[in-house]
């Protein structure tokens, strides 16, 4: 049986941003990861942006430690120019080998192709994981789990204590398929731009096209005359991933009711690659500056958004995001805008009471599982309603809450105390001396 300090299930940015504290904090570190890759929905749902890292409007920074690194080694390879309004574009492949190098740089252990199926529960403590793999099933025992699933796989396992959902509703958040698009000639599109303001939308930096958004009127055209298959979005949004001519677009949508079908993500998959295929086509046809356009991929998996949501000490609420609450136990910092992608509604932003440059506080509470000694809960599947969800999944804060379950963890296994029962300020002093902000 493989033996490990703490065993972090999922390699998203939080399951990343833990792994790769917990290593550099020096304990034996391993990440359970279903696919092939790190990155979770960076590398493989081609969320192609570190978005929460600053307040909505850009205008301060709220998110420092493991992401500054891992920003730091990205522009090492060029695959980032770095921050570019409120967030950081970058190409996936970059990622992938940014990952792939810190994660050997310290020693991290990585399990691809396996998938968490159970959990060994003694008294309350998390002993084991079962893992499924090409090799069969095998257990990984640690002293601390992180469930960076997504999915809250872990918590679901260990405790059967998980929410699923809109409260009172049961509807998730539709999933997305993003693209990447090559060949699109920049200055042909800001001189459409000009001459149709009322089509489309672009933003400018340093004499470079950043941003476009195909606006409604010529989306809605296009749908009417049965030329678009977009099911559930009137708009087109590209940004620039750092090379010129290259745009990724995340406008399709897509229904999911039961994410644990096979069945129905494949089905889904189908739908949203028809939209891919469409979008682009529509492009070449109505958007000056597309015609050479071309289809360099399309994410390798689906981009869930939401799915279960574990059940921690705190469960973090809709009125703590909008109203800007300020926790004792606090970790981490957000201030991304309840972004919710309704499938009936569309989609719907609601911005903080503070504005856009305004923050609230990411409890402790809201990452310890509840009824579990030793465990935690990051990333989209932290303790939260739904609609605090909807901010709090964002990848800034991601990376950040991850460094803060892998500092506690530390703490934890040095003191020989319950994740409920780590030193709370002890743990925000280790924090800000590893650059996190609190």
């Amino acid at each position: 049986m493989d033996d490990y300090d703490v065993v972090v299930v999922g390699g998203g940015p939080a399951g990343v941003g833990a792994a790769l504290t917990s290593a550099k904090l020096g304990l034996r570190t391993a990440i359970v990861e279903r696919s092939t890759m790190l990155g979770g929905n960076w590398t493989n749902g081609y969320v192609l942006s570190i978005l929460g890292g600053y307040t909505y409007d850009g205008s301060e920074k709220i998110v420092g430690g493991i992401a500054d690194e891992i920003v730091e080694t990205l522009l090492e390879r060029k695959g980032t120019k770095g921050k570019r309004g409120n967030f950081i574009p970058f190409r996936p492949d970059e990622m992938k080998l940014s990952l792939s190098y810190l994660a050997a740089k310290y020693s991290i252990t990585s399990y691809f192709g396996s998938l968490v199926v159970g959990a060994g529960v003694v008294n309350h403590r998390i002993e084991s994981v079962k893992v499924s793999g090409k090799d069969g099933m095998k257990e990984i025992r640690a002293k601390f789990f992180v469930d960076s699933s997504g999915d809250a796989d872990l918590a679901y396992y260990a405790t059967a204590n998980v929410s699923e959902g809109k409260e009172g509703a049961g509807w998730h958040q539709e999933a997305t398929l993003p693209f990447r698009v090559g060949n699109v000639h920049e200055d042909e599109v800001l001189l459409f731009s000009r001459e149709h303001p009322d089509l489309i939308s672009v933003v400018i930096r340093e004499n470079r096209l950043e941003r476009l958004r195909v606006l409604k009127p010529l989306v809605e055209k296009a749908k009417k005359t049965h030329e678009l298959y977009l099911p559930h979005d009137y708009s087109e949004f590209f940004f620039n991933t750092s090379r010129r001519g290259e745009f990724v677009c995340n406008a399709t949508h897509v229904e999911i009711k039961d994410f644990k079908s096979g069945i129905e993500v494949a089905n889904a998959l189908n739908d949203l690659r028809h939209q891919v295929m469409s979008s682009l086509d529509f492009l070449s046809k109505e958007v000056t500056g597309f015609a050479d356009a071309y289809l360099i991929d399309s994410a390798p998996n689906i981009g869930m958004r939401e799915t279960r949501r574990a059940i921690g000490e705190y469960v973090l609420k809709r009125d703590d995001v909008l109203k800007n609450a300020r926790f004792d136990d606090a970790i981490a910092r957000c201030g991304h805008p309840l972004e919710i992608h309704d499938p009936e509604k569309g989609v719907a932003y609601v911005h903080l009471d503070g504005g856009d440059s305004s923050w609230y506080h990411i409890p402790y509470g809201a990452i310890v599982q509840k009824g579990v000694d030793n465990a935690f809960v990051i990333g989209r599947c932290l303790s939260a309603e739904f609609d605090a969800q909807a901010s709090a999944r964002v990848t800034g804060t991601a990376l950040a809450v991850g460094q803060a379950a892998a500092t506690a963890a530390s703490q934890c296994i040095r003191a020989g105390t319950a994740a409920r029962d780590v030193n709370i300020r002890a743990l925000q002093a280790s924090l800000r001396e590893q650059g996190a902000i609190i």
